[in-house]
């Protein structure tokens, strides 16, 4: 039935309406969306359009907060200082950003004209916020703290939120709590801290990893939860503090299906088997109990076992 739509698509077509090499593209991309592929283009393309309707709305604010700043300053006396003309020059600076972004960021035709614009919009976003914060950082030097920085950053918060929905290499937002594996083997998780703030935590052990995946209610397959890009990306994003955790306190158990797997309370650093089903609930039974590599159950020494 698609193959049989598809051909009345290219017989209308073929009519002279378009040149060969168009009907080809126009066929290919048909049969992609026939199959499900086109999805993601329609859905990159709604959420570039939601960043532009949140973008309009931000150089709005922007403009109305570099005008008040500069009523303000020009109504408290006779003279502005050069502290408050760093603050005019950088929110001026900050609506001039706004305005190329949203240049950057909006779409006037289709694939086949020949002023269509292609960037990396959330780099674009990088710069952006970074304009924010120059801005931040010279009211915050004098005092002056106004609701309209407040509102801007708020809009900046949701821009980042929709960069995180929308998979791509060169889009840090995507990979906020995800885990990126080095060449080294080194794992890390990026934390998205502020609008285009990211920074990159380093697993001291596996077992780290497994903690903080379950920490995070992820359940007991960290994994899943990696996303692959190049050094050059990961090694350009800030290092933060690394991250250290144990299964203190925790029941665990190897993971596997083999029967008969012992349980084991991790406490004051050792593993101490259970002893018992009973021991087990009076412990909090099966729902309490972790699983977790061999490896890392193997590097507790053993213990008294529970009774």
């Amino acid at each position: 039935m698609k193959a049989t739509g598809l051909y009345f698509k290219a017989k209308r077509l073929a009519r002279g309406l378009f040149p060969a090499p168009i009907i080809i593209l126009f066929l290919f991309l048909s049969m992609l969306e026939s199959r499900g592929v086109g999805i993601s283009f329609a859905a990159a393309a709604d959420r570039r359009a939601a960043i532009f309707s949140l973008g309009v709305e931000l150089e709005k604010l922007a403009t109305a907060l570099a005008e008040n700043t500069f009523n303000y300053f020009k109504g408290r006396a006779a003279m502005i200082t050069e502290k408050e003309q760093a603050v005019l020059f950088k929110a001026e600076a900050f609506v001039a950003s706004c305005r190329l972004f949203l240049r950057l960021t909006e779409e006037r035709s289709g694939y086949f004209a020949t002023q269509y614009l292609r960037t990396n919009l959330f780099q674009a976003f990088l710069y952006l916020s970074r304009s924010f914060y120059e801005l931040e950082a010279e009211m915050r030097e004098i005092g002056v703290m106004p609701y309209g920085l407040a509102d801007c950053r708020r809009y900046l918060d949701r821009m980042d939120r929709e960069f995180a929905s929308w998979p791509a290499e060169d889009n840090l937002a995507y990979l906020h709590q995800k885990y990126i594996k080095a060449a080294d083997a080194t794992v890390y998780m990026i934390e998205r801290r502020g609008p285009g703030i990211y920074v990159r935590h380093a697993f001291k052990n596996l077992e780290s990893l497994y903690r903080y995946n379950y920490d995070l209610k992820r359940g007991k397959d960290p994994w899943k939860y990696l996303a692959v890009v190049s050094d050059e990306v990961l090694m350009g994003i800030p290092e933060g503090e690394a991250i250290e955790l144990n299964f203190e306190g925790c029941l665990v158990m190897e993971l596997g299906s083999g029967p008969n797997r012992p349980v084991y309370l991790i406490e004051k650093g050792k593993k101490r088997p259970l002893s018992s089903p009973q021991v087990l609930q009076r412990l909090g039974g099966w729902p309490k109990v972790l699983e977790i590599p061999a490896e890392i159950i193997r590097s507790y020494p053993e213990g008294e076992p529970v009774n």
